[in-house]
């Protein structure tokens, strides 16, 4: 079946006598056992409590067959008998092995988190005390930076839509559509990290979600038919149709280490998301949608092979090393933000408000992040939401 003999035994061995607890964690991890670490150790930094007393929790870790050094690390983590171990030998998928988690998971809350993240002092008070306070809302999720520093912002989470998918592809190779969508994803991303209280979602990140147990008496969180992708947004529709509520709490903060452990570049990778995403769009918004998609890969791949994608602003262009690039801003400029993503119509951008005024760089770690190739940064007025400046850095390699 896939499970190692040692699972087997665990989830045999656990019986309607055993004490729930208030949380139930589950993590799956491939191959990135390296962060479990610090992940762990924030998690049990926590300070948060249910009904007035403290907060007890369980974390079941899913391991998906990963290489044997990452079996290794994971064996030094379990003396904590609040750790639950998973020995899967066959990768099972991201989804089918949080059901497994969410099988043998005794919490009366559930969360679903990555292992590339860190906790923030105060997260688990604010999601869980947000779900204690508010019956009205069924899902929650933090905010979460992609800087140890905590200045990035990561991107907000925009539902896909066979709409938006024609409106990226036209986006490619019409100017007017370009400014379109560039203007409808400044506004989406402005009101995401501007927010100061819980705004309601169509979707949240999948790195990090909690929500109520009793969502899923009936089925699995996941749809085990979504290889790689895709199945978090399932979750988040299916749940929505529902009358399901979720909501962005910005109070809840925590770090995420982007793209870092689902290894997203390989090609197998990508194969699994194009599956992935046919399987949705077909789901939720029927075959036509699927034809929607698909055209916009195919533009997507001409485009990259002709180097003729439409940029809808001008860019001063930087070259950079290894050192993060410094950027100077005009001191007549003091109420404004910054953009930085890897494509001109700023597709998955992150966000900085910084703190400080004046010329401004991204830090070292992120950059030390970055592979290498062309970014695009902007400086936008927090009022009008217009580009103010914008470059464009190439990164050399190493």
């Amino acid at each position: 079946m896939g499970i190692s003999r040692r699972c087997r035994h665990w989830t045999e061995s656990r019986g309607e006598e055993e004490m729930s607890v208030d949380l139930s964690i589950v993590i799956v991890n491939f191959n990135s056992a390296h962060f479990l670490p610090r992940l762990l150790e924030s998690i049990a930094a926590q300070e948060w409590g249910v009904e007035g007393r403290p907060g007890s929790y369980e974390i079941i870790l899913i391991d998906n067959a990963s290489k044997g050094e990452d079996t290794a690390e994971i064996e030094a983590l379990l003396g904590d008998p609040r750790v639950r171990y998973v020995q899967n030998t066959l990768n099972l998928g991201y989804g089918q092995a949080n059901n497994q988690g969410f099988a043998v998971s005794t919490g009366r809350y559930h969360m679903i988190l990555n292992p590339d993240t860190m906790f923030l002092p105060g997260c688990f008070q604010e999601m869980v005390g947000f779900l204690e306070n508010h019956p009205e809302a069924d899902v929650v999720g933090p905010l979460a930076y992609m800087d140890p520093l905590g200045r990035v912002m990561m991107p907000p989470n925009e539902l896909p839509t066979p709409e938006l998918v024609a409106l990226q592809t036209k986006a490619q190779t019409c100017a007017d559509a370009a400014e379109r969508l560039l203007a409808q994803r400044t506004r989406f991303a402005f009101d995401y990290w501007s927010a100061t209280e819980p705004i309601e979602l169509e979707m949240l990140s999948g790195s990090c979600v909690l929500f109520r147990r009793e969502l899923f008496a009936d089925e699995a969180p996941f749809d085990p038919g979504f290889p790689l992708y895709y199945e978090d947004t399932d979750m988040f529709v299916r749940l929505r149709k529902a009358g399901k509520r979720l909501f962005h709490l910005p109070a809840a903060k925590m770090l995420h280490y982007w793209s870092q452990s689902a290894g997203t570049h390989a090609r197998g990778a990508q194969y699994r998301e194009r599956i992935s995403a046919r399987r949705y769009y077909e789901k939720h918004f029927g075959i036509d949608a699927v034809g929607v998609y698909e055209e916009s890969v195919r533009q997507s791949m001409a485009t990259k092979n002709s180097g003729t994608h439409v940029i809808p602003l001008e860019y001063e262009h930087v070259e950079a090393g290894q050192a993060s690039p410094i950027f100077p801003v005009d001191p007549h400029h003091d109420d404004y933000y910054i953009e930085f993503a890897g494509n001109p119509i700023f597709t998955l951008a992150v966000g900085m408000f910084p703190e400080e005024k004046g010329d401004f760089s991204v830090s070292q770690i992120m950059w030390d992040q970055l592979g290498p190739g062309d970014y695009w940064i902007r400086m936008i007025d927090r009022e009008t939401l217009k580009t103010i400046r914008g470059w464009v850095v190439s990164k050399s390699q190493v």
